[in-house]
């Protein structure tokens, strides 16, 4: 999501006379779009301004600045407008030509009335901004990352020389990145597409909610016509967003429209929730060939008591009735997932269930994220973290244990396997990084008829944990 988000800032940007840069020592400004999953998400910001030389220009946006966006905390006045009192992402600025909000407390001490066409950024936007420019004089710029059809008004406001020939907008979703590359790497054949926005599910755990706001689906037509402009731009494989993706009301219709492009090769989702899929869209991934036989979903657990605590509205037996109906597809499906280490009040008999699973759904990869308390959430309010991280390492070890083993059969079982790849990475001179359609990484010899973002059969002859390799150009 940060991926997309970014190629949209950047869109706006290069619209602004702005040019993209490679590396810090190019860049005049730096921009952090930043996460809030977990708090170590928000340390590595605060590590890498320590990087930055206070010569560059620093902006900051995305979720860790938007949870904590309480603007009297820096007024000295109590009897500031009643707007500024509640969470900046809850406005909705309906004009195309919003007043900017942002320099000092005095500006915010002097709005007297409601005021429905004001974009607030820097103290008028989150209190974090007058604290963290006293230790890094050069962040220049603090937004939210739905005002950023805005940037070139609050650019203008920062006194930068603006050039900009689209039409404000003051709906982020309708930013299309055309031309910019939306990747985590660095090829440009793989576009995000957002279909919807931020999250009603308030698990106890996520943040994103008090982040991001409630949510917002997007229109099919909006969606179909981002992905044809895309298409031809080149790209090859369309990756559809959102917090639960599958939960948006068109969602069926979204994937067979895509699939009707031409120049689509393949077609991803992610997160989807287990509670918002159809036996029709499993259907389509057994007899689509574009729709890519993987399937990322986010279990968390598969103990009927942490899920229960977690507030994820399923159980663990439907967690086992959903890989029964993957696993009965005629179509071989890769399945990867999320799970929560270490839960509060996480016991034994609890972290076994979800053992007992692992070695059922046989996934090919499993991301273990490590709880960490998040603000506001109801979890850090009413549950304590009390594992001893003796415990919660032994736990770690035992099902990355498990992973290891059940990753070196299933991809044992791929030796000889015809599979669709594409190149996405350098390695080194020799060696190439590819991806196959069942989201599996796979390192080939370089071939000089092969560029990166190609895409080939290959015949697979040799496996590692976690990888394929060595495999026969077909």
């Amino acid at each position: 999501m940060n991926y997309s988000d970014s190629a949209r800032i950047t869109s706006v940007l290069k619209n602004c006379g702005f040019s993209p840069v490679e590396t810090i020592d190019e860049a005049d400004i730096i921009i952090f779009d930043t996460c809030s999953v977990r708090q170590k998400s928000e340390d590595k910001v605060t590590w890498k301004l320590k990087e930055i030389p206070t010569s560059k220009k620093v902006w900051i946006t995305g979720c860790m600045i938007q949870h904590t966006m309480r603007n009297n905390k820096i007024s000295e006045k109590k009897n500031i407008p009643e707007q500024l009192r509640v969470w900046n992402f809850a406005w909705s600025v309906t004009t195309k030509e919003p007043k900017i909000l942002w320099i000092t407390s005095d500006e915010i001490n002097e709005l007297r009335k409601w005021e429905p066409d004001i974009v607030g950024i820097n103290h008028a936007f989150n209190p974090l901004f007058h604290s963290l420019s006293q230790k890094w004089p050069n962040i220049e710029l603090f937004f939210r990352i739905d005002d950023t059809g805005f940037l070139p008004l609050m650019l203008k406001r920062l006194g930068y020389e603006v050039s900009y020939d689209k039409e404000l907008t003051n709906e982020y979703s309708t930013i299309i990145p055309e031309g910019i590359n939306s990747s985590m790497n660095n090829h440009n054949k793989t576009a995000y597409i957002p279909i919807s926005s931020w999250c009603n599910q308030f698990c106890a755990y996520c943040i994103v909610p008090f982040a991001r706001w409630l949510e917002k689906w997007f229109p099919v037509d909006q969606i179909v016509r981002e992905a044809k402009i895309h298409l031809a731009n080149w790209v090859k494989e369309i990756s559809l967003l959102w917090q639960i993706v599958n939960k948006h009301p068109d969602f069926i219709t979204i994937i067979k429209e895509l699939l009707k492009l031409d120049g689509l090769e393949w077609l991803r989702y992610t997160s989807p929730y287990p509670t918002y899929y159809s036996d029709e869209l499993l259907k389509l991934h057994e007899s689509e060939e574009k729709l890519c036989p993987h399937i990322h979903i986010p279990f968390q657990s598969w103990s009927d008591a942490v899920l229960k605590k977690m507030f994820r509205g399923y159980s663990a037996q439907q967690c086992y009735d959903f890989i029964d109906k993957i696993r009965g597809l005629k179509r071989p499906i890769s399945i990867t997932t999320d799970i929560i280490l270490w839960f509060p009040w996480e016991t034994d008999e609890d972290f076994n269930e979800t053992l007992k699973l692992t070695e059922y759904g046989r996934f090919d990869m499993i991301y273990m994220g490590i709880y960490s308390n998040r603000p506001w959430t109801f979890a850090d309010k009413k549950y304590p973290d009390d594992i001893p991280y003796k415990v919660k390492h032994e736990r770690w070890k035992k099902l990355n244990d498990v992973l290891y083993r059940i990753s070196e059969e299933n991809n044992k079982a791929e030796v000889w396997n015809i599979r669709k790849v594409m190149i996405n990475e350098k390695w080194n001179k020799w060696e190439r990084y590819w991806v196959t359609d069942n989201m599996k990484q796979i390192v080939i010899r370089w071939d000089n008829n092969f560029v990166l973002w190609d895409m080939a059969d290959v015949k697979i002859d040799k496996w590692v944990v976690f990888k394929l390799e060595w495999s026969i150009v077909k």
